[in-house]
């Protein structure tokens, strides 16, 4: 008896030993994150999204161990799609992630064919919803958006109409006769080209064009993607405002924060949590602050859900913008 008890625990002992080893690799493999984080942006460095990747990035690690860091990699080019494509495609284990120019890369993909679904991105959060403005230059005969909306032809300067998807809806919607005219590689060139008067007016952020607005080269005259006006420009209205605000969820750019499709939901979740204590990090709220870069976040499931809904939005639009978008 002694001898059969003896030979059952050696055997149990070996076999629990086996199924030990067995499981031991695959357990270290669950091991999130154990490596560097790539955050591919599509702008180049010392740009807005540039910026606020390397900062919120910066901050990221705080919340991971020891040794992970996050790397910004700038892959620039058709309109953020370069940049995209590489997140889309890359090995669905977590380990990046993307800035995504929204709501121009879906616009891009039902109007044309792509390598990419911005419906099957996994979300992880939003860092601002960046509001913007028409400005006028001073050097055009318009002044007022009264001008603007009964003039016979009003000039656009913008980057690109998948850019600019915001300033074209805004148009249509305040009922501006609008010509666009684009191919200004950024947003500063295409106001030194309203404020040499090549143009009447451009549609960007308060935090673009700041500069020539406080130096009375640019005059904003209506605030979209806000429900509430600027502090910084008080008497300028919203589109709200002026009765519509059912456009507020398209008419904004939005800095969001993605990751590949397919991605274990745990590592997802994962990256959410991370995220979501980096943008309430006060060290990174007190640069915000100091930099005039606005930090407004939204966890990974509620810019999940306002993405459906933005997209669902644009597609509606669809046959107003391939009259833009050949």
């Amino acid at each position: 008896m002694m001898k059969k008890l003896t030979l059952f625990s050696l055997v149990s002992a070996v076999l629990f030993s086996g199924i030990f080893i067995t499981h031991l690799p695959q357990a270290a493999a669950e091991e999130f994150p154990s490596k560097d984080i790539r955050w591919i942006v599509g702008g180049k460095p010392g740009g807005g999204v540039d910026l606020y990747a390397r900062t919120v990035g910066r901050y990221m690690e705080k919340y991971m161990p020891e040794g992970v860091h996050v790397i910004v990699e700038n892959r620039p080019g058709a309109g953020h799609i370069i940049a995209n494509n590489m997140v889309y495609n890359a090995e669905p284990d977590g380990y990046t992630l993307g800035i995504p120019f929204m709501p121009g890369l879906y616009l891009m993909q039902i109007l044309r064919n792509q390598k990419y679904d911005m419906k099957k991105i996994n979300w992880v959060g939003t860092i601002h919803r960046d509001a913007q403005c028409i400005s006028i230059s001073s050097n055009s005969n318009f002044k007022t958006l009264d001008d603007l909306k009964q003039a016979e032809v009003v000039r656009v300067g913008i980057v690109g109409p998948a850019g600019e998807a915001a300033v074209l809806l805004s148009c249509k919607t305040l009922g501006i006769k609008a010509k666009y005219i684009a191919g200004h590689k950024n947003s500063k060139e295409a106001c030194l080209a309203a404020i040499r008067g090549d143009v009447d007016i451009v549609g960007f952020s308060y935090n673009a064009t700041r500069k020539f607005v406080s130096k009375k080269q640019l005059i904003p005259v209506v605030l979209f993607g806000s429900e509430k006006r600027d502090s910084r420009i008080p008497d300028v209205p919203t589109l709200a405002e002026l009765g519509h605000p059912e456009m507020n969820k398209i008419l904004s750019f939005w800095r969001l924060i993605s990751a590949t499709p397919g991605i274990p939901k745990n590592r997802l979740t994962y990256l959410r949590d991370v995220v979501w204590k980096a943008l309430h990090d006060e060290e990174l709220l007190a640069w915000s602050k100091k930099v005039g870069r606005p930090v407004d976040p939204r966890t990974g499931e509620e810019t999940e859900e306002i993405m459906g809904m933005l997209m669902t939005k644009i597609a509606e639009y669809k046959e107003f913008f391939r009259e833009f978008i050949k």
